[in-house]
């Protein structure tokens, strides 16, 4: 009777399990798929409980409400209940959260979209005494009635149309004061900030894709919860971001996008591309103005990302001047022209720096992927080539630039390696069951044996880190700049469904999840500890707090066994290099400078919060004390260099002659190393490196 009776249960208990998974949604569905790929497969998975709910709830809410000013309240409170309700859901409990919330945010958009018309059809008046306040974590309540939320959405709006005013205030030639410019724009900023802003709404809010779009904001947190990037994507999105690297035809070699302020910014560099080239412009750098050769210059604040776009797509190959302000706050003005973008083309490109003697200059922006278990694009193989084409100029040394690096495929990281050392170990990985396996030199020997300077800055990720500590660990390089960002995980990507063996079609998406983490031969790792550096030099980026160490659910830091096989070269001498170089910066007045800034910069930070007033007067005073700051931050020294010219080599200049759009091009890129305090004091570091190398 009994096993009849165990019989009995274990029938009920399946067709109970058939019963509610046929009353799944297919949202359901996909999320539980999810989260058991994220359990599977995850470096440091996390029980499916309160405490994790907690986390998807917060980042999920953030994300779809970060400035507070879509919920009030008691709508905040309605979903509050869910709060720790949704790892239940994810355990096959009742499906709620999800109908719910998206059928809220649908009304709630409904209304900041009537809220956003009626505020921005009529003038709006700026003599009122109103700041808007921005706390550290953004965490300023919710409106607790329409009344609050219509002052809040008025603020912001007052606070848009004043940047965008200024902006066009700091183009303009004539000198002008704010409450000036804002009479005399005012009209057509508040005109562009309505389009864009319906526009946005309408996007949202397109029936096609708005229950999709709040969908994949929710896979995205429940991926996140694990660590920072660890990521869901779409079967769309995934399709479209391996496109973006792909050839193009005629182009400047970036996208755009545009932020929820209406400012437009660089979204994507396309490796090789004009921008690229440059070595100017970055990922994230707002776009302020561009101007055709022979044309009056755009304020980027007076139009739409629409019509950016069609000024980009001229049929023509005149130059275009873009104005650019960097995250650090720097403004630049960059020319550029349309090229054919080859992807089989060398991206690599080096240069000359003749001085005390004759310095080899590399820089590499990128590993040509994001792609973290591709194999890459060549990039290391690009690199050997470049430098067989330097050598024939003999070089005494070689500067590697690395700043702004952020990452890609770690097999070019190790091939890259391989090209300065000439064997051993490189780099210790883990992966979910602890073991450490070491990497090998993929190649016995070296292309590059002479003295070496590495270059890196907060900006240098993944990839470009392994590649500067293991130099650093081989003592085969002397580091230099300021500490790096701080990733030292893997990631592969995955179908949602476990079952699929490849990852060309996945209806239900794909997950890019953290399954390993990387040490380096000394057993230490650079996850949230970054590179630091054997001479420090002040960044512009010190103080803000975007390194690894500052995102949520990072994978802290811990150690392991220092690897047996790894026999390091002869120390270098970096302690007369280190008193020399801050010697030097302590007496180099843009070195003076941009420490003020920072200085100045990281008493604002510490205060944790933001006033602005929106009084245009105001504003104007207050906007322009901070544009005086963020000045005294730009690594671009614009007195004469007097310790080297930069120059092509023989062969490039060959290439280059007869060809005016990449000699306009190069020139603009000769011009910014020149200019590069960071790129002037490693060269001075070399010299000094190599005169000791030669008394030793």
């Amino acid at each position: 009777m009994k096993v009849f009776a165990h019989i009995f249960i274990l029938v009920n208990y399946l067709l109970l399990s058939l019963s509610s998974t046929s009353q799944m949604t297919n949202e359901q569905r996909q999320a539980i798929l999810l989260t058991r790929q994220l359990q599977l497969n995850h470096y440091n998975p996390r029980q499916v409980n309160d405490s994790l709910s907690s986390i998807i709830f917060t980042s999920f809410i953030k994300e779809l409400d970060g400035q507070h000013d879509i919920f009030t309240t008691d709508d905040f409170k309605i979903l509050s209940a869910y709060r720790y309700l949704l790892d239940d859901e994810l355990n096959k409990g009742k499906w709620n959260f999800l109908p719910l919330v998206t059928k809220l945010y649908r009304q709630r958009m409904v209304r900041a979209d009537s809220i956003a018309k009626t505020i921005l059809q009529k003038p709006i008046d700026f003599s009122t005494d109103d700041k808007l306040v921005f706390t550290k974590e953004n965490n300023d309540l919710y409106a607790t009635d329409l009344k609050e939320l219509v002052n809040k959405w008025t603020k912001w709006f007052k606070y848009i149309i004043l940047s965008h005013a200024y902006n066009s205030l700091s183009s303009d030639s004539i000198k002008q004061n704010l409450a000036s410019v804002l009479v005399k724009n005012e009209p057509a900023i508040r005109e562009k900030i309505k389009k864009g802003h319906a526009k946005t709404i309408e996007s949202i809010l397109d029936p096609a894709n708005f229950e999709t779009g709040i969908k994949e904001i929710y896979f995205n947190a429940i991926s996140t919860s694990f660590d920072p990037h660890s990521t869901y994507f779409s079967p769309q999105q995934k399709k479209d971001f391996q496109a973006e690297l792909s050839t193009e035809e005629y182009s400047f070699g970036f996208e755009i996008d545009e932020n929820k302020e209406g400012k437009i910014f660089i979204d994507l560099l396309i490796p090789g591309g004009p921008a690229w080239k440059t070595g100017e412009i970055h990922k994230n750098d707002e776009l302020l103005q561009v101007q055709w050769k022979g044309e009056p210059p755009v304020d980027i604040s007076a139009v739409t990302i629409e019509e950016v776009d069609e000024l980009f797509e001229k049929p023509n190959h005149d130059e275009l001047n873009i104005t650019i302000k960097k995250q650090n706050g720097t403004v630049r003005t960059v020319a550029l022209y349309k090229e054919k973008i080859e992807t089989e083309e060398s991206v690599v490109k080096g240069y000359l720096l003749t001085g005390n003697r004759k310095i080899g200059y590399i820089s590499l922006p990128g590993f040509y992927t994001t792609w973290e278990d591709e194999k890459g694009s060549g990039c290391a193989n690009d690199m050997a080539k470049e430098i067989i084409m330097m050598k024939k100029e003999n070089p005494e040394g070689l500067i590697l630039d690395l700043r702004y690096n952020g990452g890609g495929s770690l097999g070019e990281a190790l091939q890259l390696c391989g090209i300065f050392i000439d064997e051993g170990p490189l780099a210790g990985i883990r992966e979910k069951d602890g073991k450490v396996i070491y990497s090998k030199d993929p190649n016995r020997g070296t292309i590059y044996d002479g003295p070496l300077i590495v270059l890196v800055n907060n900006q240098s990720a993944s990839a470009s880190e392994l590649v500067a500590a293991t130099l650093q660990d081989y003592n085969r390089a002397v580091i230099v700049g300021s500490p790096t960002y701080g990733k030292a995980t893997m990631q592969v990507v995955l179908p949602m469904d476990s079952t699929r063996k490849t990852q060309t079609n996945s209806p239900d998406g794909f997950v890019k999840i953290t399954t390993g983490k990387l040490y380096r031969v000394s057993g230490l790792t650079i996850q949230c500890n970054g590179v630091i550096p054997d001479i420090i030099i002040p960044d512009a980026f010190d103080g803000l707090e975007y390194r690894e160490k500052f995102m949520p659910q990072s994978i802290p830091a811990d150690t392991t066994k220092k690897n047996n096989y790894y026999k390091p070269l002869s120390g270098l001498p970096v302690a007369p290099l280190m008193t020399s170089s801050q010697e030097r910066i302590k007496n180099n007045p843009s070195f003076i400078q941009l420490q003020k800034g920072i200085t100045m910069r990281t008493t604002e930070l510490a205060n944790k919060k933001t006033i602005i007033p929106l009084k245009p007067d105001m504003f104007e005073k207050w906007i322009k004390e901070k544009d005086a700051m963020l000045k005294e931050m730009d690594e671009k020294d614009e007195t004469e260099n007097k310790i080297f010219t930069a120059d092509n080599y023989r062969q490039e200049k060959i290439r280059l002659h007869n060809n005016v759009y990449a000699t306009d091009l190069n020139d603009a890129a000769i011009k910014s190393i020149q200019k590069d305090i960071y790129i002037q004091e490693a060269f001075q570091i070399l010299d000094q490196l190599i005169n000791l190398m030669k008394t030793k």
